[in-house]
């Protein structure tokens, strides 16, 4: 392969973007079951 330092910083980068997106999601659907349950118990109130 030619270009190789390109390939592996190419793989590197797009693993990296996905660790990122999956840790965000989670958090983020986290964070919004926590809202969703706070506003259920306002409402009951």
């Amino acid at each position: 392969m030619e270009h190789w330092f390109w390939a592996i910083l190419s793989v590197l980068v797009l693993v990296w973007y996905c660790v990122v997106t999956i840790v965000v999601a989670f958090r983020g659907g986290n964070d919004i079951k926590k809202m969703l349950a706070k506003w259920k118990q306002e409402m009951e109130e």
